[in-house]
């Protein structure tokens, strides 16, 4: 009898095993895929912030040093429109920034660039950025923000031993008009840089400084355009760390790089160039080595986190009577519409440091 009621018992369980279970309706089948798919996400960005850490370990990936790059337009539309964007704060990693009395930018122009082909523009932008040289003098009217405000966010940005250089200096131009070609591989720049900086070169060597290419219409490059607009590096000459950044020339993307039809200076591929050449100067000063200075969790820097956005514009005409917007102006009264950067203490995208208001 016993052993009859057991194998009952048993046949009893094995038919209520089979039963669909009550409480695994269809709410709680729903939460536990939600849980599965937010457990899966979460690996996922495990494994992406492992792959990060791997690469900041390892600086140099082959041949290559690790790049930083500015993305096009449309990308950053794509990217944003998936959740992600300034939502994050930034953070400091613990290493340098360039700090020192006076950043020095080194420019080469890079091609065929002739004169009057917008390098004024550049070189009044960049010498607006501070008061280190005796010109550079904001001339716009009454509340227009400055090329210098806008400097101040970055050069609020701090290391363990120091901040970011308040003072900018052109330090010198150089021309090279080919010297490696029209078609630039991944280690061109590299080339272009590395072959100008020393004794007896071009340029001396600056730990602290920016050695930045500027690239003419006719000079094709892997990436330009289709993928990103401008990106900065680091590399080691001589067991010396050398900090550079390669522009592309806007000319040849204006749907992806570029911000308006026409331009406050009649020169829209140049005066978008200027924005992205701001964008990487300031993300250059405040992580030079692409690893330990200033980044979000989304590897995202500083001028990242602002990318295409402008704050408050005004509209003005042109030499050629077009109607086209700056938010900036710099020496001698010159109009810019450059992005914002940003603000680490309010953690927000602003066209000048919080203590210049």
């Amino acid at each position: 009898m016993a052993k009859f009621l057991l194998l009952v018992l048993s046949l009893m369980l094995v038919c209520i095993s089979l039963l669909p279970a009550a409480s695994a309706g269809p709410k709680r089948v729903a939460r536990t895929r939600q849980a599965q798919e937010e457990f899966r996400r979460l690996g996922d960005r495990q494994r992406q912030l492992s792959d990060r850490k791997r690469q900041l370990i390892n600086v140099r990936r082959g041949s290559r040093p690790l790049r930083h790059t500015f993305d096009t337009k449309p990308i950053y539309d794509q990217w944003r429109a998936q959740g992600s964007g300034s939502s994050t704060t930034i953070e400091y990693g613990g290493g340098p920034v360039l700090d020192g009395k006076t950043l020095k930018i080194y420019l080469i122009y890079y091609g065929y660039w002739q004169d009057g082909y917008g390098q004024t523009e550049v070189e009044n932008f960049i010498r607006s950025l501070s008061s280190a040289d005796s010109s550079t003098k904001a001339q716009g009217e009454a509340g227009d923000q400055t090329v210098r405000d806008w400097w101040a966010i970055t050069s609020s940005y701090y290391s363990n031993t120091s901040t970011v250089s308040p003072i900018v200096n052109l330090a010198k131009v150089v021309y090279d008009k080919g010297s490696r070609g029209t078609k630039f591989s991944d280690n061109t720049a590299w080339d272009v840089v590395s072959n100008k900086v020393g004794p007896g070169k071009a340029f001396p060597y600056d730990a602290n400084g920016i050695y930045l290419i500027l690239t003419s219409k006719d000079v094709t490059i892997p990436g330009f355009c289709k993928e990103w607009c401008g990106w900065h590096t680091m590399d080691y000459l001589k067991s010396k760390r050398v900090v550079y950044s390669l522009v592309g020339h806007h000319a040849q993307c204006p749907k992806s790089c570029d911000a308006q039809v026409f331009s406050p200076n009649a020169n829209p591929a140049i005066d978008a160039m200027i924005s992205t050449i701001a964008h990487e100067i300031a993300e250059v000063a405040t992580n030079p080595d692409v690893k330990s200075g200033w980044f979000d969790a989304e590897d995202e820097e500083n001028a990242d986190k602002c990318s295409y956005y402008y704050g408050d514009t005004t509209l003005t005409t042109n030499i050629k009577g077009n109607s086209a917007y700056y938010n900036l102006v710099g020496f001698n009264g010159m109009k810019f519409l450059v992005q914002q950067n940003w603000d680490w203490a309010t953690d927000s995208c602003v066209s000048q440091a919080v203590s210049s208001l």
